[in-house]
């Protein structure tokens, strides 16, 4: 649980105390009836063909339980006397960690959860193991595809050759104050419950619910659906069945619910999928500004042009306010920030800005977010993890980060094949990443090599 100003804010992961594929979504993209006036007085027949594609998600670890070493001082000091190694070596068992929801979104097992539901929260590294219980009680072990900390949204697979249940996916976009919702889950890890409520608000992107996570996006739909530890990654529901968003939070003064609950929107969701099954990394519109708060509260302001970046060629300016990306109005930089990275780079996007008194429209052709080539390690090439990248180089599904292609100037730190997971103790998918985290001095990288993670220091002059 996090503290924010006072209002204890709990991302629910219940603790246990106790190369490119298919991708087959089925899309609603209709609007609800809400001109309907007949009250409806019971929605079983729709949550019995949408609730048995949610899940439940458990996580183990790995931890040193015991050591297999004598304690007989005898035998310790005859095997020393013979030349035998001590066995002194922690045996490592595994144990459960953590509990948390999720939802099979294809029939070829998909399933759709929150990034803090299947990372350690302390480094922020992926689980040893994730377990999927399906409603009818069957357990998979699952396949973590890919994880992203900026929006809090997980993918995993499970493979079995039964039929999967699934849920339709909504166009959340659509959602509107009062629109009836259902919160489905595995709350404090007793089994799928449903609750019901409305969409209290939309857009919520200011609550800084993801403190101390560089680059987070917010985007947010607030509901008074009553949500419980252990509901992190479950579906929100419309009352057609589909499914417009993931629960990842509650806000309250005591740790339970009090009526403020916050899913990510599908859309959202849907993009981070698509990008982790089709690309095997995340892939966001890069503009190329420093944006700040405009004074009247009304847009963006940019502070800075990169040069020779998108915004640049484009024609943008220092001072100019971000008013409209594309279709979608934007009064601050977090919507300007998460409008832009919603955009597929290569997009030729209109950006209405407001220049003086002049409202000025922009045509910009967006870039890939850390798709930069200046690199502040000089002598290596690093190249994103897609599926072709982790078949040529013999990298499993479980690495994270950035591979080195070509080492020329730091071979003994960074050798063609190493991977580097995290800089300065926080993860990096993308060369922009890489060249924020890096600082003069030194700097402690966690990479992974032939099987294994690796500590290094690196000294930036």
């Amino acid at each position: 649980m996090l503290n924010v100003n006072k209002i204890l804010l709990s991302l629910f992961c219940f603790p246990f105390l106790l190369g490119a594929e298919t991708l087959n979504l089925k899309i609603d993209g209709s609007d609800l009836p809400r001109d309907q006036g007949i009250a409806k007085h019971s929605y079983a027949s729709i949550l019995k063909d949408s609730t048995p594609a949610v899940v439940s998600v458990t996580t183990q670890q790995f931890v040193p339980l015991r050591y297999s070493g004598s304690s007989n001082p005898l035998e310790n000091f005859l095997r020393r006397y013979y030349g035998l190694p001590e066995i002194d070596e922690p045996v490592m068992e595994k144990v459960p960690s953590g509990i948390g929801s999720g939802v099979l979104v294809t029939s070829e097992g998909h399933v759709i959860t929150n990034a803090h539901v299947i990372t350690d929260q302390r480094s922020g590294r992926p689980v040893e193991e994730v377990l999927v219980q399906l409603a009818n009680k069957k357990e998979f072990k699952a396949e973590i595809i890919g994880f992203d900390r900026s929006t809090d949204v997980a993918v995993l697979k499970i493979n079995t050759e039964e039929p999967l249940p699934f849920v339709v996916l909504a166009d959340s976009d659509l959602l509107q104050v009062g629109d009836v919702v259902f919160a489905a889950g595995n709350p404090l890890g007793i089994g799928l419950t449903v609750t019901m409520g409305i969409v209290s608000a939309t857009r919520r992107t200011e609550l800084d619910v993801f403190r101390g996570q560089r680059g987070a996006y917010e985007n947010f739909i607030q509901t008074d659906a009553s949500i419980n530890q252990g509901n992190s990654g479950g579906a929100l529901l419309d009352t057609k069945g589909r499914l417009v968003g993931i629960n990842t939070a509650i806000i309250s003064q005591t740790g339970a619910s009090i009526g403020i609950g916050l899913a990510i929107p599908v859309n959202m969701v849907r993009k981070v999928l698509t990008d982790f099954v089709k690309a095997g990394s995340i892939r966001r519109g890069f503009l190329g500004v420093e944006l700040t708060e405009s004074e009247n509260l009304d847009g963006a302001m940019v502070g800075k042009v990169v040069p020779q970046s998108a915004a640049d060629i484009a024609g943008f300016q220092a001072g100019d306010v971000i008013i409209k990306v594309g279709k979608t109005l934007v009064s601050s930089v977090n919507q300007s920030r998460l409008a832009i990275s919603q955009t597929e780079p290569g997009t030729k996007l209109p950006i209405v800005i407001r220049r003086g008194k002049d409202e000025i429209t922009l045509r910009v052709t967006l870039d890939l977010l850390g798709n930069s080539t200046e690199l502040l390690i000089p002598g290596i090439t690093l190249r994103s993890l897609s599926s072709s990248v982790r078949n040529e180089y013999g990298l499993p599904s479980s690495v994270r980060g950035l591979v080195v292609t070509r080492s020329t100037g730091e071979e003994k730190t960074f050798k063609q094949g190493v991977v580097i997971v995290e800089i300065n103790g926080v993860q990096v998918s993308s060369i922009e990443e890489v060249n924020k985290q890096l600082k003069k001095g030194i700097n402690r990288f966690y990479v992974w090599y032939r099987g294994k993670y690796y500590f290094h220091a690196y000294r930036i002059p």
